[in-house]
């Protein structure tokens, strides 16, 4: 099951590594023209965006307007071990291409953002491939999964900014405390909105 999820993914695998190249070119600009050196980690919010809208609004809600979804369930597959692949690979595929991205950025600034340290970038990303995949398995509905993401993870990220904000001015937290409260809410809601969306395809109707 775990290789068909990779070939089911082969799409996501090339598009990711679209991006990273695309990264790539960002970072060499940089090394080329000073002056417009820090594009690529300004960019770097948009890479959530990517992680929900293409790679989790998809995951699941693909499989279910092709039909694929029952002719695994007729398989002996249980719903559980259908989901668990797909889950799966699609957070290392989302966690490789935000490692590479920061590794480039890293390689172009070598003093990265506070928002580019520690795990935070990674909590980030799985947050937002877990936001789409649960908007996925809730309205079976490519279109209607990507839409959700894209504002949904939006809006996070612009609650977390004010957030954050308030916190270091008024609260004095520094930037690494900020960062790992930030991390872990990340990591809390990436948990709970896959089990969200393990919670719709268990319970409900294959349709």
């Amino acid at each position: 099951m775990t290789w068909l999820a990779i070939r089911l993914h082969r799409v996501r695998m090339v598009s990711m590594a679209l991006v990273v190249v695309l990264w790539a070119g960002f970072v060499a600009a940089e090394r080329l023209y000073p002056g417009i050196r820090g594009i690529s980690a300004g960019l770097f919010p948009y890479l959530p965006l990517v992680m929900g809208v293409f790679l989790g609004a998809p995951l699941l809600s693909r499989e279910y307007e092709r039909g694929t979804h029952q002719f695994a369930w007729t398989q002996s597959i249980s719903r559980s071990r259908w989901l668990a692949p797909q889950i799966g690979t699609a957070a290392v595929l989302a966690l490789t291409t935000t490692g590479l991205v920061t590794a480039l950025i890293w390689w172009s600034l070598s003093d990265l953002p506070p928002e580019l340290t520690g795990v935070l970038p990674f909590t980030w990303a799985l947050f937002a491939l877990a936001l789409g995949a649960f908007w996925s398995a809730v309205t079976r509905r490519t279109t209607v999964a990507m839409g959700s993401a894209f504002f949904g993870v939006a809006a996070c990220q612009l609650m977390a900014e004010g957030l954050r904000n308030r916190a270091a001015r008024e609260l004095g937290w520094s930037s690494a405390a900020l960062g790992a409260a930030e991390a872990a809410i990340t990591a809390g809601l990436a948990g709970v909105l896959v089990a969200g969306a393990w919670w719709f395809v268990t319970r409900r109707d294959p349709g």
